[in-house]
This record gives structure tokens, C-alpha cells and sequence, in this order.
């Protein structure tokens, strides 16, 4: 602040202490919020796959609900992420550019991310967060550590659960619109509502932008989604969701990015890409009795993407050369599944409660790729098609002894067709002190991870062949931690150590030898170890200050004699920062909510690849300091609250600063978006 200007200082502190809402975004986010609110209003299900108060769950948890969502005006559910201690999201470039997640050290590939309880990764593992934005969504939930005795594959970092809205009671049409720099405009329209035994909630959305980058950069995506359900006597309740995104980008850098070495700056003036995906839920879940549930769920998954690279043999501002060829590339990916479970409640006997959770999934997924390369010296084509399947079983126990200890223990076996039979367990325990309620936690867990369907199944050309024999990445990981409320919530704190142990990782090799029949095999290892704090002060007046931090570090421990620059033995894992965090402020006024967001992130290992030598080498990405505000007005509210007019605005990278993400490629500067949003 020693840089402000004394008027600059006078109006951020008017803002923050006397115009910002009661309810902290930063609070929830951080998976901390007053005793009351954790006892009555907190209840977490994908941890357990059971409905169980955040209070005594053992794993590290956050939940981002609907109202700090808006607090913030947040659009992508991945700027929500990057204020999760543990996590580290990074962005290529602008809207639209490819953005990953690293968990707690682990691989971009290691979350399991589901919609509506149906999974939503890449064969593989892999999610593009890109594309994803908080049209309709009701809440997050994010699980921290290895789940795979519950959700087998790719759970191997995280479990991220998106959980869409349900419509309840008179029906109510909102409406948005927001326009900002960089020609951007959002364009929102939602309907929900509810009669007698049926809940409804519909929002379609529209984004625009022309991005960030000199040329060539437009992004327009197109969210659809809808959730439809029926609940009879707390005996059944039946539920059909869907999410529909398409989506179109202009992206004209090279892999080097657009700000290389040696700053030639290449971009192509007309590569795009078009993705477009599909979930669908149907579940029913049926009381049989008090003590006796029984779900099945059943989910479809599609993700079809196409990649348009022209030939362009110069670029265009430069002179330097190019492209190669031209290149045209079309992949789809589609997953069917099927989940049956049962919680059974048995008698509570010694002040023990406890409740089984068991079930079987079935799952399928099917891959097909066309490639062409045209106008080069060497035409090449390549088409796949492979498919796979899981059986799976699972089980698991939850014991409550008198509201003070609670012990959880599962496992799931997987028979997959590709790599044959895996058993993941987990087990975890937390206690209450009594008078303090300070909850000490503690679990213990595995997790795997399939390979790609290129890892294992190659993608047809001569340059990449697939090994159909490659084993799961697996981890090993334990963790230990501490949360303590405060004075009756007026403030929590939160502090978690946690250790990984990754092995059989997935590496590319040039030549397939005996021991390795392919492009790829399981021979490296790394390990990753850090501590998470958070805590949130809530000292009255609407004001609530929140913060976390998180060191991580990380090392490879075997890089499978394959050396270069990627994962060499010895060093850090690449794109962790060794240190990060984030400080919020959130406070309300009468009507106005103002929300500000300060997050940092250190220096990180990086690669970079010279687009000329083709050279690739290890470099370090700089670390920064980026700080967001957003605020709304209420310009009308009726006694009812059904009807609302709202006045709403951020501004993101406020100072405006130059940064990079992943090196070599370009964060957006300041960014500003106001609208208009109506409720009746």
C-alpha cells in the first residue's frame, strides 16, 4: 500500500470497512466458518458419499456455496479453486486457454472431478478447467488426498464435486448482463422454481471475448444446463441433471508461447480449437426403511474436440517461419457408468453409532482420433479407436463414538481390462476435544490413476505407440491436522501437514525397448510433503478477514534413467510453487457487498521449448501478486425477496501487473466487467 496515494488508501478502506456483505467468500472457501454454521448448516457428501457434518469429517475439506460465488462475481469455477490451500491452478494465457489444477504436489491429472456425482475427466485423468463456469451451480465441494477406495481411478490428489442448483417454491426467471474491456460481454438468463413434489432450475449463459493477446484470440462459449426432481416423502427422490458447453478459441500461440526466448514472439494468425461436452445424470434413491438407503445412479459423459492449425509458413508481423504443415486433428471421448450403493445404519450400541456403506460400479469408456497432416514434404495420417472397462466393488464403515471420536475405513477393489486388478484402501480419525473443540484429524490412504488411451492404446501414427501393458500411477499419501474455532467462531484456524509418495508415473521414451513394448512406462517416482494453515476472522460489523497459506515441496526421486528436463532426479516437480496464498476481505453495508482478494505465488520450476531449436531446458517462473475486487448494489428488494435489481462489477489484476502462469505464456492484464442482474 506504501505506493498508493493517500486518496487511493482513504477509498479502499472506505470500500472494504463500510461497504462489504456479512457473509465471508474467502471463509467458506477455506472450508471455515463459524461453530453454529458447521453444526447446522454444513453438510458435506463426497467425502464419505454420505450426507455428514463438515465438523466430523477427518479429510481436508472446502465447500464454495452459491452465496460466496456471488459475493465475488466470480464466472470460472477455477478462479474459486486458486483460494483452496493445497491446490495450484495454472492458466496458459487468456479466457478460454487451457487451465490445470496440481493437488498438493500431485500431477494436473491427478483430480477426479465429478458433476452431479458422474465423472467428467478425460480418459486418463486429465480436466480441462478451462470451459468450466458457475452457471448453476449450487455448491463445491472439494476433498483433499487420495479417495480412491471409494471413486477408484484419478482420485489420486483431489476429488472436485460440482453439485448443480434445485429449484424450490414459486417460479422465479433472473436474468444478467455484464460488459467489459477486451470486448467482453455475458449474457445469463435462468428459470426455478418448484410445485407439491417436483423442483426445476434451468440457466442457459453466453461469454465473449476477444481476449487478451495481439491477434487471433476470440473465445465464445455457450453453457447449458438443467436439473429436474422429484422427492416423495423423504421415502424416494428422483433426480435428472445436465451440463452442455460448446465452445470456440483462437489461440495463436505456438508451444513456446507467445513470449519465447529469444522474443520473437511467433503467433499464428488462425489456429482455433472447438470443444464441445455433455453430462447427464439420472439417480434415484429409495429409503427402504429408517435405518436401510439404496442409490443407483447412472451417468454419460461425452467430450468431442477438434484442433485447426492452417498452414502458414511465415508469421505474418514477423517474417519467421512457421508452420511446418498443415494440421487437423478431430478426438471423442464418451464414458457410460453405473453406481449402486446402500448405507445401512446399525443399532447404536456402547455410544458407538455406526454405518456401512457399500457398492458396485460398472464403467466403459470409448476413445476415437483422426489426425491429418497436409502440405509438407511428409503427408501423414493416423486414426484410433480403443474402449475399456471397470467393474468395481466397495465398502466402507463409519463409527461415532458419543459426537467425540470418529473412525472411517473403506476399501474398493477395481477390475479394469487394460491393467488388471487394483485394491485401494483408506482410513481416517478425528477427534473433539471436549470444552476446546479443537478436531484433530488424522487418514491414511491409496490411490491409482489408468493411463491415457494414447499411453495405452497409442494414437496410430509411427511416432507414438501404445503400451497396453503400462500399470496405474499410484500414490501413497498421509496427512495430519488441526482446526480450532475461537471464541464461538469469532475466528478458526486451520493447519494440515501432509506427505505423498508417487510411484509407477507415466514417462515418454523415443525408443521402445524390450522392458518397455511402447512410447510410454511406469518408471518414475517423486514425492511431495507441505503444509496447509488457513484462518478466518469474523470480528463483526459484516467485516470478515480470511487467509491461507500453503509451502510445498517436492522432489523426484527416479527419473527411470530418461534424464532431460522434464523430471530429472533430484529436482522440484514442475509448476509447484514452493509458496502461495491468498487474503480476503468481505464486508456489507445496507446494500452494498464489496469483496477484495489478494493472492500470491512464488517462484516455480518451468520448461520451456524453443519454437527454432526445438531445445527443451529448465527455466524459473517468476513469481506475483495479483488482487481482485468485486462489488454489488442492490438497487431493488422487495419485502419477499422475490423480486431484485443488483448493480454488480469486478475488476481483476488491479495494479495492472505483468505476469506469467506457466512461463513463456501471457496472463491477461487489468480486466474490468459491470452488468445488470434482475430476479422475479
Amino acid at each position: 500500500m506504501n505506493c498508493w496515494s493517500s486518496a487511493a488508501k482513504r477509498w479502499l478502506w472506505v470500500t472494504v470497512l463500510w461497504s462489504c456483505g456479512p457473509w465471508s467468500a474467502s471463509a467458506q472457501i477455506l472450508g471455515l466458518v463459524p461453530e453454529e454454521a458447521v453444526e447446522l448448516g454444513t453438510v458435506v457428501v463426497t467425502a464419505t458419499k454420505t450426507e455428514v457434518p463438515v465438523k466430523q469429517v477427518a479429510a481436508s475439506v472446502t465447500v464454495i456455496t452459491k452465496e460466496e460465488i456471488a459475493a465475488r462475481q466470480v464466472t470460472q469455477v477455477s478462479d474459486l479453486l486458486r483460494d483452496v490451500p493445497g491446490l495450484s491452478v495454472r492458466q496458459q494465457s487468456s479466457r478460454g486457454s487451457i487451465v490445470t489444477v496440481f493437488p498438493r504436489g500431485g500431477n494436473s491429472n491427478f483430480n477426479l472431478v465429478l458433476i452431479d456425482g458422474v465423472k467428467v475427466n478425460d480418459a486418463g485423468g486429465l480436466y480441462d478447467f478451462g470451459d468450466l463456469s458457475t452457471d448453476n451451480i449450487e455448491r463445491i465441494e472439494i476433498v483433499r488426498g487420495p479417495h480412491s477406495a471409494l471413486y477408484g481411478s484419478d482420485a489420486m490428489g483431489s476429488v472436485i464435486q460440482i453439485f448443480t442448483k434445485r429449484g424450490k417454491g414459486t417460479p422465479r426467471v433472473g436474468a444478467s448482463f455484464a460488459g467489459g474491456n477486451l470486448k467482453t460481454f455475458e449474457e445469463k438468463l435462468n428459470l426455478s422454481g418448484g410445485a407439491g413434489q417436483f423442483d426445476y432450475s434451468l440457466a442457459l449463459g453466453r461469454s465473449d471475448t476477444d481476449g487478451s493477446l495481439p491477434i487471433n484470440n476470440h473465445f465464445g462459449e455457450t453453457t447449458v444446463s438443467w436439473r429436474g426432481g422429484f422427492v416423495l416423502d423423504k421415502v424416494l427422490d428422483l433426480s435428472l441433471t445436465g451440463r452442455y458447453t460448446d465452445n470456440h478459441l483462437n489461440f495463436p500461440t505456438e508451444t513456446g508461447g507467445d513470449r519465447p526466448f529469444n522474443q520473437r514472439g511467433l503467433l499464428d494468425p488462425n489456429q482455433s480449437s472447438d470443444q464441445q461436452r455433455l453430462v447427464l445424470s439420472g439417480k434415484a434413491s429409495h429409503s427402504l426403511t429408517p435405518w436401510w438407503q439404496q442409490t443407483l445412479q447412472a451417468g454419460y459423459y461425452r467430450h468431442q474436440s477438434a484442433f485447426d492449425d492452417p498452414f502458414d509458413p511465415f508469421d505474418p508481423r514477423t517474417g519467421q517461419p512457421l508452420d511446418f504443415s498443415a494440421f487437423h486433428s478431430k478426438d471423442k471421448e464418451r464414458r457410460y457408468s453405473l453406481d449402486y450403493s446402500w448405507n445401512l445404519t446399525a443399532p447404536t450400541m456402547l455410544d458407538v453409532s455406526t454405518l456401512l456403506t457399500s457398492g458396485f460400479a460398472f464403467e466403459q469408456e470409448k476413445f476415437e482420433q483422426r489426425a491429418v497432416a497436409t502440405e509438407t514434404d511428409f503427408p501423414s495420417s493416423s486414426a484410433n479407436r480403443a474402449s475399456r472397462n471397470t467393474k468395481a466393488g466397495y465398502l466402507q464403515g463409519q463409527f461415532d463414538w458419543k459426537k467425540r471420536l470418529f473412525l472411517t475405513a473403506g476399501f474398493r477393489v477395481d477390475g479394469n481390462s487394460t491393467f488388471g486388478t487394483e485394491v485401494t484402501p483408506r482410513v481416517s480419525a478425528a477427534y473433539l476435544v471436549p470444552f476446546t473443540e479443537t478436531k484433530l484429524r488424522a487418514a491414511y490412504g491409496k490411490g491409482i490413476k489408468e493411463p491415457s488411451f494414447i499411453e495405452n492404446f497409442g494414437d496410430g501414427s509411427q511416432f507414438v505407440v501404445g503400451n497396453p501393458h503400462l500399470r496405474p500411477e499410484r500414490t501413497k499419501s498421509w496427512e495430519v491436522g488441526l482446526d480450532q474455532p475461537v471464541l464461538h467462531g469469532l475466528a478458526d484456524f486451520s493447519v494440515t501437514y501432509f506427505h505423498n509418495r508417487f510411484d509407477d508415473l507415466i514417462a515418454f521414451i523415443f525408443t521402445p525397448t524390450s522392458g518397455c513394448p511402447g512410447s510410454f512406462c511406469n518408471v518414475q517416482k517423486a514425492r511431495a510433503e507441505g503444509v496447509e494453515l488457513a484462518a478466518t476472522i469474523h470480528p463483526g460489523y459484516g467485516l470478515t478477514i480470511g487467509g491461507a497459506y500453503t509451502f510445498l515441496d517436492t522432489k523426484v526421486l527416479d527419473d527411470g534413467g530418461i534424464g532431460g528436463a522434464v523430471l530429472p532426479k533430484g529436482e522440484p516437480l514442475l509448476r509447484r510453487p514452493r509458496h502461495a496464498g491468498t487474503l480476503s476481505i468481505d464486508h456489507m453495508w445496507y446494500r452494498l457487498h464489496t469483496s477484495l482478494t489478494a493472492t500470491f505465488v512464488g517462484d516455480r520450476p518451468d520448461i520451456f521449448t524453443d519454437p527454432a531449436t526445438f531445445e527443451t531446458r529448465r527455466v524459473t517462473a517468476e513469481g506475483y501478486t495479483t488482487v481482485d475486487l468485486a462489488a454489488s448494489y442492490t438497487l431493488l428488494k422487495d419485502p419477499l425477496h422475490l423480486q431484485e435489481l443488483t448493480l454488480f462489477g469486478k475488476i481483476q489484476n488491479l495494479f495492472d501487473n505483468d505476469f506469467q502462469q506457466v512461463f513463456g505464456f501471457s496472463a491477461p492484464g487489468i480486466t474490468a466487467l459491470f452488468g445488470l442482474k434482475g430476479t422475479l
